[in-house]
């Protein structure tokens, strides 16, 4: 396994294309919830593993949007029962896989080599769904001391493609009552812009292994 610091000239220039396309992070489609996201993308039928299960809460909320997938979890965590506790564990292979607000715990290596785990137990044209917080939103990366690496959008699209993925979509995520929401998406946005931040809570990559 190559280092990730040998690999830098790589991450630029994946990380490059993906600005070249988002120049900044309000250029980025919002979504409100994630199961906008998933009934896109997960379908029936699909071998699907959650990278990060915790309680399984995923295996319930794909179906509860009537979709019929063989669910799989992985956690570290042994305090509740998942199929694989360490990701170099998983042998077998999947149509999807997500991993929301995980890779944000891990040092930059550490994710470079578990996306290359993943692609390597991908099926071709199997979709990964990555969420990280969203760190033009401050408070969402720094109110929690168990983060580890920051990722831009930018450079988690990168991360993705240097395991091989190629990037499909990117998008945030908000959602809120709706007076706040209406206030900071249709009245102070451009006021968030200016001060060089935003009130989305995560970013959402989607790739594929073609």
């Amino acid at each position: 396994m190559k280092n990730i610091h040998n690999e830098w000239s790589s991450l630029f220039l994946h990380r490059d294309k993906i600005h070249k396309v988002h120049r900044e992070v309000w250029d980025i489609p919002l979504i409100k919830k994630r199961s906008h996201l998933l009934r896109g993308i997960i379908k029936d039928n699909m071998t699907l593993l959650d990278i990060g299960a915790g309680m399984k809460g995923m295996k319930d909320e794909i179906a509860n949007l009537g979709i019929k997938v063989t669910y799989k979890s992985m956690d570290v965590d042994r305090s509740n029962e998942h199929d694989y506790y360490e990701v170099s564990s998983i042998n077998e292979t999947f149509d999807a896989i997500i991993m929301f607000e995980v890779i944000e715990h891990m040092s930059l290596q550490e994710g470079l080599e578990v996306m290359k785990k993943l692609f390597s137990i991908m099926n071709t044209k199997g979709i990964i769904v990555v969420s990280t917080p969203n760190i033009f939103n401050p408070a969402r990366f720094m109110r929690d001391a168990t983060h580890k690496t920051f990722y831009a959008y930018d450079e988690l699209c990168g991360l993705l493609s240097i395991a091989g993925f190629q990037i499909k979509n990117v998008y945030r995520s908000y959602n809120d009552a709706f007076h706040r929401y209406f206030m900071k998406v249709h009245l102070l946005g451009w006021l968030f812009r200016f001060l060089g931040i935003d009130y989305a809570f995560s970013i959402f990559v989607v790739g594929e292994k073609e």
